[in-house]
């Protein structure tokens, strides 16, 4: 059973960086595979020019680094992506549990929340219980928003 109370949200550090694209390598290297085949190569290159301007905060547990969040947040609206959790802290209620605390934010702040996610990902169901409504959709990859409130 996860104890909610040792969930923290850190900004990731240069030490961060390969934790980070494991992560994502772990949480959805077999969506990508399937869509795109894995390349170790490009994946790296596209991580490493992802980093400077996209650095996510790192999920810890207890103090041990579970999975990344990225939360970019301006006057207009807040933006989730990286959102990463190591296979075996999946469906543990994590993802929920976080998600809910930046949609409170963005709720207090009367801010929409934006989120993209491969159609692919078994997460969908968790955005689309949050409120996420797609606002545009291409063969991959589903955007999405949230009013405040979770109003459509």
């Amino acid at each position: 059973m996860i104890d909610f109370s040792l969930l923290k949200l850190i900004p990731a550090e240069e030490s961060h960086r390969e934790f980070s694209y494991r992560v994502k390598k772990a949480a959805m290297g077999e969506y990508i595979t399937r869509k795109w085949g894995w390349d170790e190569a490009v994946q790296r290159d596209f991580h490493a020019r992802e980093w400077p301007d996209r650095r996510p905060r790192v999920i810890l547990y207890d103090n041990e680094p579970i999975g990344t969040m990225y939360i970019s947040e301006n006057e207009e609206r807040i933006e989730i992506g990286q959102f990463y959790i190591l296979p075996e802290y999946q469906n543990k209620g994590i993802g929920s549990y976080l998600l809910k605390g930046v949609l409170e934010k963005a709720d207090r702040a009367g801010l929409v929340t934006r989120l993209t996610y491969m159609h692919i990902n078994p997460a969908a169901s968790l955005y689309e219980r949050q409120g996420f409504k797609p606002v545009r959709s291409d063969d991959t990859f589903c955007f999405t928003e949230r009013k405040p409130g979770g109003a459509v």
